[in-house]
């Protein structure tokens, strides 16, 4: 036993440039005392070929396998490549110990895919949070501009109306006219909402959800159940954070309105200790995650790839999606009660 450790920590103490020579060494050793075993015995015709063969076949089965020790750390390594390049981009190299060649990669590596990472996020952060300032500012004029002035018509059109004598043609025009510009106001508040909800200032998460759903969701059909933790109604959270659980939540809804074919969808929010969750779920058609988390020439897969960039926006985040064809989906969310 002292032995095999002893080779262990020999192997991995070693270089990775010292294992391939050793290797290619073994390789040429084994060589030359074949062709000395043929010379020294005498060995011909048939034996030699044999003898060729067999020498032939445990040396590259031997040498494979030295070579294959010796290069795991760097098939390690390309395996994290790999996981980084689908997008795992917190996937990091663990420290191979012992070889410093290795070992130094190994750092260099993680310490790039570190600074690549906050760069990301600090480009990604700056991007959102400039896509929710643009947002807020049209949402701000369309409530204080053009809602205004869209009530502002609506009573002069009912001052018009009311003023015409009853079976008036020109009446039922202005009525019509009246309840037209009645709906493109009721569509330019909810697409404030959509833009910016104010209710998520004023209120907070869960007023701001809870109007979503009673607003936007159940026109189309679909049986919706709201489960919130009572200790998680008053839960207030920083202005950041709570907009990107607002937007992953809108987003996971929207995908379910557009894609899922559901006729049921339930949103849970609760508190574990120091952290709050929400978790959408429906019983639609589902997808395989692999393939949604790659967007493709026409866009889909976008909406996954937003959520999972704002949930990395948000210290202590956590992000999951499950889903499989047939089977539904859960997209739920979790962040620190700290911020």
């Amino acid at each position: 036993m002292r032995g095999l450790k002893w080779l262990v920590e020999l192997h991995n103490r070693t270089p990775l440039f010292v294992k391939v020579l050793g290797a290619n060494g073994f390789f040429i050793v084994t060589g030359a005392l074949g062709g000395y075993a043929i010379a020294r015995f005498g060995l011909t015709g048939n034996d030699v070929l044999l003898f060729i063969a067999a020498g032939l076949i445990f040396t590259l089965v031997v040498n494979f396998a030295l070579l294959r020790v010796a290069f795991d750390p760097l098939f390690r390594l390309h395996s994290v490549i790999e996981a980084v390049r689908s997008g795992e981009f917190t996937a990091r190299s663990p420290q191979i110990p012992g070889d410093p060649d290795v070992s130094r990669l190994t750092e260099a590596f993680n310490l790039m895919l570190d600074r690549l990472n906050e760069y990301r996020q600090s480009v990604s952060s700056q991007i959102l949070r400039a896509l929710e300032d643009e947002r807020k500012r049209i949402a701000r004029e369309l409530h204080d501009e053009t809602s205004q002035a869209l009530t502002s018509i609506i009573i002069a059109q009912e001052m018009v109306e009311q003023g015409l004598p009853e079976g008036d043609p020109l009446r039922e025009r202005v009525r019509f006219a009246r309840e037209y510009t009645l709906r493109t106001l009721e569509e330019i508040r909810r697409l404030t909402f959509d833009l910016r909800p104010s209710i998520l200032d004023d209120l907070g998460l869960v007023p701001a959800i809870r109007w979503y759903l009673k607003n936007r969701l159940a026109a189309d059909g679909l049986r919706i159940t709201l489960d919130v933790a009572p200790e998680a109604e008053e839960v207030r959270l920083p202005e950041e954070t709570e907009i990107t659980l607002f937007r992953i939540v809108q987003e996971a809804l929207t995908n379910v309105r557009k894609h899922s074919r559901a006729t049921e969808v339930t949103v849970r929010i609760w508190l574990t200790p120091g952290r709050l969750h929400a978790r959408v779920a429906d019983n639609g058609i589902g997808f395989s995650t692999e393939e949604a988390f790659h967007a493709d020439a026409r866009g889909r897969g976008l909406g996954l790839l937003g959520m999972r960039e704002r949930a990395a926006l948000v210290r202590g985040a956590n992000l999951r999606v499950e889903s499989e064809p047939g089977r539904g989906s859960v997209v739920e969310v979790e962040v620190p009660i700290g911020g």
